[in-house]
Parts: C-alpha cells; structure tokens; sequence
C-alpha cells in the first residue's frame, strides 16, 4: 500500500530554503498532489504564494511530542534541513502522520542515526541545489505500483 496517490495522499514537504521551494515548484510542474509544512506565517504565507492550497501547521516551539493529524492526507514526505534541531522536532510531530517514507534532504554531516531513530526513513545528503533525482525516483516509483 505505499502508493503516492493511494487514497489521494498527499506528498507533503517542509520547505524552509530554496531547495525546497524548488523541489514544491516542481511537484506542482509535474501535476503531483501537494502539501506543505509550516512552523510560522511567513513559511506559510510563502507556501500559498507558491500555489500550495494545503498548508500543515506546526507548533514547533511547543514541548508536545505530536500535534494533531493535518486535515489532508499525508503521503511520501520531504524535510529539507533547515537545522539540526528543528528537524528533530518536525520528525518526531510529522512521523505518526503518514506510514509512507520520510526523506530527509540536508547539507550538514550530522548522524544519520539520530533522523532514522526519530522516523526518517531516507537521508540525502547533498551539496547541490539540484534535487530534481528526488522528483524521478518519486514518480519513477509511482509507475511501478499497480493501479
């Protein structure tokens, strides 16, 4: 059952920085069901700038572990890291949204281990600003799920 568009799930992304907002950006060129993550209003505020209709809310300055279930169904996920501890708090909150993947895409040397024991389930590590590969092996993958 990890179909990307199984029950019209959602991939949803965390987009703090220009990678991000480039990997939304082609998402949305490739007609792919889209969310996004926010922690404040001006994350979000860009996010509907963009065109995203489905904005998730989080508190991330709050000690609760998880927040309540976004109103959208929550598919595949993307974190792009825009710190160590941030990414922490949004995989432990985000992980009991969806039992589909969750990638981590950094530019830091931090443990692996540490994303993979808070829910992650991939994590990229790279120095580009191209994340297109992202893009291919999400539908790539797609195509290989029976309908």
């Amino acid at each position: 059952m990890n179909k990307m568009h199984s029950e019209g799930r959602m991939v949803t992304v965390f987009a703090p920085n220009a990678m991000g907002v480039d990997f939304l950006k082609q998402l949305r060129g490739a007609n792919v069901p889209v969310a996004a993550i926010s922690n404040n209003t001006r994350l979000t505020a860009s996010m509907e700038k963009l065109g995203v209709k489905h904005v998730c809310n989080v508190q991330t300055t709050s000690h609760r572990k998880t927040m309540a279930l976004p109103a959208v169904p929550v598919g595949r996920m993307y974190v792009f890291e825009q710190s160590f501890a941030l990414t922490c708090r949004l995989l432990q909150q985000c992980r009991p949204w969806t039992d589909e993947m969750i990638t981590v895409i950094t530019r830091q040397n931090y443990p692996k281990s540490i994303y993979r024991m808070l829910g992650a389930d991939m994590v990229i590590y790279t120095q580009s600003d191209q994340v297109s590969f992202l893009l291919s092996d999400l539908l790539s993958q797609d195509s290989h799920q029976p309908a």
